[in-house]
């Protein structure tokens, strides 16, 4: 069963600008950041440089860790992309450490600060800017996709291939209409996703493109771009596919048309790091099942931490989405990112077609008497037609009706 509830350290901001003086050499102030099982303060310098502190959760594997790291290592050696690097310590680590009041052991980073805003305060979200999103997760994958690492076949609850543990949480959900939504849901989804997981390739990926990592620069809201993801806690091994679901689920919060938004996403990812038939088919019940791990996650997290509202900060919209999502067809969603990534959308089309163009000569006629061989008339009722009449006969109904009645009769 996966770890839900998390200790999170507890130091103050004083401790975190020492810690920065004394493994960073760097002086100024520090302010604390919201997180879901570390802690994080956004450091400014002296100088006004700004840098992210990170003091993970005791609990935390350094293994896990160093995968972060090296991983932001890798994307910082590839062109465009402006990712958070990773600051050496003073000693020339990528890690230092930092004890608490009861003497445990946290490890301890400190990446460079990425401005911008986060894509859930942009607004709008236009097309450019969700395929602006897609773009870049495709350029981190292209990246990652012989990135090694022994800590990324790693047991953790947002890995689509291990999503079942959520069934012993339904019960969490509290509302009876919800629950049956989000059970129903689920084992749609988790039924195609086990039909088509052994198709699907894996590798080492970002995993948490939601609205509140994601982040948008410029001031013109019809020219923004994202940017950069912040937050690699979730990196790990599974379907390569999944980084555009996780991205696609959250960009469809809010949204008139979420499969619209979502197709954007694919458009921008799939140009970059293309997907085949079976992975884009795989798109739309990994945002379903992402979905659901979500609000069965947000439900227990409310039960266990109560106060920690950063844990359910997208719970109603998601549940608004769910329902929403429940009544569009999967195979109206499957076509449409198919047309997204250039794709015929039915991909039963060019087979149904080639066979009706061999077949031609063995199929009987629809219609009695067959309009390809019977005796037709042709009305020429076109604008200067010498046979349609008048403008006084076409604006009486009867005497035109009795007028080609009459053509037909002749003929």
């Amino acid at each position: 069963m996966p770890t839900i509830k998390h200790d999170l350290p507890a130091f103050s901001a004083a401790d975190a600008v020492a810690t920065a003086s004394g493994l960073y050499g760097l002086d100024g102030s520090a302010e604390p950041l919201p997180s879901e099982r570390d802690q994080n303060f956004l450091l400014t310098s002296s100088a006004g440089d700004r840098f992210v502190l990170k003091i993970s959760n005791a609990a935390e594997d350094p293994r896990v860790i160093d995968l972060q790291n090296e991983a932001l290592v890798r994307l910082a050696a590839s062109p465009g992309l402006a990712l958070p690097h990773v600051r050496p310590t003073r000693y020339g680590t990528l890690m230092g450490s930092l004890r608490d009041g009861q003497g445990v052991a946290h490890q301890v980073r400190l990446l460079t600060w990425i401005p911008g805003v986060v894509l859930a305060a942009a607004r709008p979200h236009t097309p450019e800017l969700l395929k602006s999103l897609g773009t870049l997760l495709g350029a981190v994958d292209r990246s990652l996709a012989d990135f090694e690492h022994e800590a990324a076949d790693r047991d953790l609850k947002w890995d689509p291939r291990k999503a079942g543990w959520i069934r012993e949480y339904f019960a969490y959900v509290a509302a009876p209409a919800e629950r049956t939504r989000v059970e129903r849901l689920f084992a749609w989804a988790d039924g195609e996703l086990g039909r088509l997981g052994p198709s699907l390739c894996t590798s080492v990926i970002y995993n948490d493109a939601n609205d509140y990592n994601v982040l948008v620069n410029g001031t013109d809201p019809y020219d923004r771009r994202v940017v950069s993801v912040i937050d690699f806690g979730d990196m790990l091994r599974t379907w390569t596919t999944n980084e555009v679901a996780v991205a696609a689920a959250y960009a469809m919060l809010h949204k008139p048309d979420p499969l619209r938004a979502a197709a954007a996403i694919l458009e921008g990812y799939h140009a970059v790091s293309p997907l085949d038939a079976v992975e884009v088919e795989a798109v739309f019940p990994l945002i379903c099942s992402r979905l659901c791990v979500s609000v069965v996650n947000a439900a227990y997290q409310r039960h266990v931490e109560p106060g920690n509202d950063y844990l359910t900060i997208s719970e109603r919209p998601a549940w608004d989405l769910l329902a929403r999502l429940a009544d569009i067809h999967p195979r109206l969603a499957h076509y449409t990112f198919r047309a997204a990534c250039g794709l015929e959308p039915c991909p039963a089309t060019t087979a149904v077609t080639d066979w009706l163009r061999a077949s031609a000569s063995e199929i009987g006629p629809l219609l009695n008497p067959d309009p390809r061989t019977a005796p037709r008339v042709v009305f020429d009722l076109s604008v200067g037609s010498a046979e349609a009449g008048t403008p006084a006969i076409w604006a009486d109904e009867d005497r035109f009706s009795r007028h080609l009645a009459a053509r037909m009769r002749d003929a």
